[in-house]
């Protein structure tokens, strides 16, 4: 083949193997090596539904291979006078999700956490708009007659909330003890807002429903499974990720728009970062629950006039609001969703907006879109401490405000003699 390309300068001088375009051949086609199926009839109810919220724990057994999750939730049928939920309650729901992958440690993610990671690893700007959409639409009075159900996807690492670049299932079959996930949520009265003449008695006093289900790939023939060909005592398997780590919120204070802020980011674990995930909420968008109050948990206000420095090197910096289009060329979609705010009415009523954060780049930007992992470096972060500073955008409310910021890490799971360990 290499012999027949010779017609053309570009030909020679291009890097790259000659590929054929014509005919079909190994280099144009794969194939699965083993034939598997996939199911969602795994299901678990939560243990605890009640207008106090609290923990429920999950025991996937290890068995098969390991996918997505969501959750269920539902509301009591019927009038609800002066009470609205916002769009995506059901993330407004929970307070903090964990995971452990066997004997590995317990890993945990707050709730802004959980939706943000959703949306930034959306495919494209429909399926983000749609995540926060199935996540609970955005009703009141009413609108509360029919049923109401929210949707939930939970961001463990090893998920992808789209075919796109989907990784191959978790091989939960290489354990010898469980996936264990647990939801905490808020009480129900948190993601309802209560017109100026409502009152809490009327918020429902549980939930209707609450489902854990979880996505299955069974190996059709178990003794293709890798347990079964090697002996895993003496290897292990590695399962690349992006590994998320939990929150420590940071108080900015008093502020509207244009305030400027300098903060410093800590708490880093030893391992290659390769961005920085931000974005601001106001503490009044969440007040305590009460006639005339409404919550709005996702206003965020991405970052403007950002600089983000460590040891004295600035990595990301951006003018005005400048870094939502470095967002957007340095990835798929903007770093935005389409939402709507609860306005106070009677009952209350609802604001077309929309939710921003900010994705500040350690490592080289890249996408392979497919599901082989693709390792880029980023920065190490050795215990150190990052600089950020920035304003919030002009359109910022007075109030009271908090940084949230997640740290994207390269990663590894590491599988052997029945247990997982986190190597970053």
């Amino acid at each position: 083949m290499e012999g027949s390309l010779t017609e053309s300068v570009q030909q020679l001088v291009r890097p790259g193997m000659a590929t054929d375009l014509y005919y079909p051949d190994s280099e144009t086609a794969g194939k699965q090596a083993f034939r598997t199926s996939q199911t969602t009839r795994f299901t678990q109810a939560f243990t605890t539904t009640s207008a106090g919220g609290g923990v429920s724990s999950f025991q996937i057994p290890p068995a098969n291979g390991v996918q997505d999750i969501i959750c269920t939730f539902s509301l009591p049928a019927g009038t609800l006078s002066n009470l609205a939920v916002p769009l995506g309650w059901g993330y407004g729901l929970i307070k903090q999700i964990s995971y452990r992958y066997g004997g590995s440690t317990q890993y945990f993610l707050s709730g802004q956490q959980v939706l943000q990671a959703a949306l930034s690893q959306s495919a494209d700007a429909g399926s983000r708009d749609a995540i926060l959409q199935l996540g609970g639409q955005a009703t009141s009075a009413s609108g509360f007659a029919p049923q109401q159900f929210a949707y939930v996807w939970l961001p463990l690492p090893h998920c992808s909330p789209s075919v796109v670049s989907k990784p191959p299932p978790f091989p939960s079959d290489l354990l010898t003890s469980s996936i264990q996930v647990t939801v905490e949520l808020y009480p129900l009265a948190q993601i309802f807002s209560i017109g100026s003449s409502g009152s809490l008695s009327s918020v429902p006093a549980q939930l209707s429903s609450a489902i854990f289900s979880v996505q299955q790939v069974i190996m059709d023939n178990q003794g293709d499974c890798l347990a079964r060909r090697i002996d895993m005592t003496q290897n292990a398997l590695s399962y690349p990720i992006k590994w998320r780590q939990q929150e420590v919120p940071i108080s900015l204070g008093s502020g509207s728009g244009g305030s400027a802020f300098s903060v410093n980011l800590t708490g880093f674990a030893s391992g290659e970062v390769k961005e920085v995930h931000a974005w601001a909420t106001r503490n009044e968008d969440t007040p305590v629950p009460a006639a005339g109050n409404v919550q709005n948990p996702f206003n965020w206000y991405a970052l403007t006039d950002v600089e983000m420095s460590y040891s004295g090197l600035v990595y990301a910096k951006a003018d005005a609001n400048s870094m939502q289009l470095w967002n957007l060329v340095n990835g798929r979609i903007p770093a935005l969703v389409n939402k709507s705010s609860v306005v106070v009415g009677n009952p209350p009523t609802f604001s077309a907006d929309s939710g921003t954060w900010s994705v500040l780049q350690f490592g080289q930007a890249y996408d392979p879109i497919t599901a082989h992992s693709m390792y880029v470096a980023g920065v190490p972060i050795l215990n150190g401490i990052v600089n950020l500073k920035f304003k919030l955008p002009a359109s910022a409310p007075s109030g009271t405000y908090t940084l949230h910021t997640t740290y994207v890490y390269n990663a590894v799971l590491s599988l052997s003699q029945g247990s997982c360990g986190l190597i970053l």
